[in-house]
């Protein structure tokens, strides 16, 4: 029941909240506090070891992607710093369970 109600809650966000939009900051560490709307490519030039964002759903949990070759699974960042992508998905397996895809800087609730 409790799934439920957060994927109920997560439709009307969706519907309602028009200015989610995530903007890159490029860091070579992950910063102390991490910011809404926010996703963090953390690397060294046009290599990112990991990507970090605080989870859109509202629950102001961190999430940490990996993105080395050799990890699984392993995200892969497309799209400008305006307009960014991460793949495939992030299913949150633990907390608010949350399932989305950052498209074009957009987050986009997987139902």
């Amino acid at each position: 029941m409790r799934g439920f109600l957060k994927k109920i809650a997560q439709y009307f966000c969706a519907l309602f909240k028009t200015k989610t939009h995530f903007k890159v900051v490029l860091d070579t560490d992950i910063p102390d506090k991490i910011k809404p709307e926010i996703l963090y490519l953390i690397g060294s030039g046009n290599c990112y070891w990991v990507a970090v964002l605080q989870c859109p759903c509202g629950c102001g949990s961190t999430i940490q992607l990996p993105m080395s070759a050799g990890s699984r699974p392993c995200w892969q960042f497309s799209g400008t710093a305006e307009m960014p992508s991460l793949y495939p998905s992030v299913n949150r397996t633990v907390g608010c369970r949350s399932h989305f895809i950052l498209s074009n800087g957009k987050i986009k609730w997987c139902h």
